[in-house]
């Protein structure tokens, strides 16, 4: 509730000064009704109702007759009200009287077991002011015409104080139905707003192209929808111009590099021509991850790829590079199938450096297991020294290597980040006593079969 009437909130703000203008017309129309009844109404004093349970409470029957029995009440309301009188007549015709009824109401008297309603008033102090009521008393139903004692206070004043049961309730419900249901309206109004908000968080530089839509937008947010669709195009461009500077940069040093190699081999052999041999192949597999960078941040084609199927192919591919420089190389699944939408290549890269990181770094020991689990991710465990826990996330950041001796780029794992990204997935260092065990987790369609 804070968060949506915070000062900043346009639902908030909205509801909130909808609210006091709201309640601001109430009490001026409420304000306006009084001052219209106080000038049309008679300044009058009618009856006083509270008399009522007094003459319930005296009226009793005695030998067969209406009789009044002089309670402690009734007598204190004659000393306070001498004037105060009442008639009352029950079903059966018995009728008496109490005080000094006013000669005027003679023949209305006679008539009263055919009255319903009687409210006379007259000018303060004034015999004939009275009032009718039909009461339910120990000696059944009576009805009853009484006076003498004028309700206190003004006539207006008290008009206006029995209208309050009307007039509080018809302004505080529409004020409390205002911040009710209007931020639902409201809510719904800028229900646009949020699928704008969503659709703007999903992009990033793996979603070139994407716009804002206007359709779900009100029509005062539509310039700055535009705004943020030309910055957004002015971004685009931008970043196309540095991925093709970055390709052909790239590509250039294919040529170069692949000379420098052949001169190399021409070399007498030695030591020199060894290391030489060694810094160029690191240089010919960087320019290659550079160009895996670009070409994997725009892939145009999608397919279904079974990473099961997958998984097999680079196990095989990677034993003969693994058995040589000293590892066990082995594949175990949970699941037959691990279907996937997705580029291929892509995926079999990420996996092949995932194994090809665990040959570099496992410690020329020990065994590499690539496994497909039953949750659907694909892990890749080796046992060397492990990753420390403050270089698990930096691991995957372009050109970081974990050991400065390492001959790799620090390319590989982040372009396996890139890829896992752009299939919507995620991939991370597991914690483990002793190796490391990396687990790449793509977004799955349906498993054929859940175990093999």
């Amino acid at each position: 509730m804070s968060v949506i009437f915070g000062r900043k909130s346009l639902k908030g703000q909205l509801v909130l000064r909808f609210g006091v203008v709201l309640g601001l017309l109430m009490v001026v129309l409420n304000v306006g009704f009084l001052a219209f009844l106080y000038l049309v109404l008679p300044e009058k004093i009618d009856a006083d109702d509270s008399v009522k349970p007094v003459i319930t409470a005296a009226l009793r029957e005695q030998d067969g007759q209406l009789v009044i029995d002089k309670t402690e009440d009734l007598t204190k309301l004659e000393a306070e009200a001498p004037s105060f009188w009442f008639a009352a007549i029950d079903l059966g015709g018995r009728r008496v009287d109490f005080g000094r009824v006013p000669s005027q109401y003679a023949g209305l008297l006679s008539i009263l077991d055919d009255i319903h309603l009687v409210d006379i008033r007259g000018e303060n102090g004034s015999p004939i002011t009275a009032k009718f009521a039909a009461l339910e008393t120990t000696v059944g139903s009576i009805k009853v015409l009484y006076g003498g004692k004028p309700t206190p206070g003004t006539y207006i004043g008290n008009v206006m104080m029995g209208l309050s049961v009307v007039y509080v309730p018809f302004t505080l419900i529409p004020i409390a139905l205002v911040f009710l249901a209007l931020p639902l309206l409201v809510g719904r109004g800028l229900s646009g707003i949020q699928k704008t908000i969503r659709r703007a968080a999903s992009i990033d530089a793996n979603s070139l192209g994407t716009r804002l839509a206007k359709d779900d937008m009100v029509l005062e947010l539509h310039p700055l929808v535009d705004a943020i669709n030309s910055a957004l195009a002015r971004i685009d461009e931008d970043v196309r111009q540095r991925r093709r500077f970055f390709a052909n940069a790239a590509h250039e040093l294919r040529t170069p590099i692949a000379i420098l190699q052949t001169r190399l081999e021409g070399m007498p052999p030695g030591q020199e021509r060894e290391r030489l041999m060694m810094d160029v192949g690191r240089l010919a597999a960087t320019a290659e991850q550079l160009l895996d960078m670009e070409r994997f941040a725009n892939i145009q084609s999608w397919a279904d790829v079974d990473l099961v199927e997958v998984c097999e192919t680079v196990v095989a591919d990677c034993a003969p590079i693994a058995i040589a420089e000293g590892y066990e190389l082995g594949f175990h699944t949970q699941l037959r199938a691990l279907p996937v939408k997705g580029d291929r290549d892509s995926l079999e890269r990420a996996i092949r450096n995932l194994v090809r990181n665990a040959i570099e770094h496992g410690g020329l020991t020990g065994s590499i297991g690539v496994e497909v689990t039953y949750e659907g991710a694909i892990e890749v465990r080796d046992d060397g020294p492990g990753i420390p826990v403050i270089e698990r996330e930096k691991i995957f950041e372009p050109f970081y290597r974990a050991s400065p001796k390492s001959t790799g780029a620090g390319l590989g794992l982040s372009i396996v980040r890139q890829i896992a990204e752009i299939h919507g997935g995620t991939i991370s260092a597991i914690p483990q006593a002793f190796g490391a065990r990396f687990r790449l987790t793509l977004r799955r369609q349906s498993v054929r079969d859940d175990q093999p």
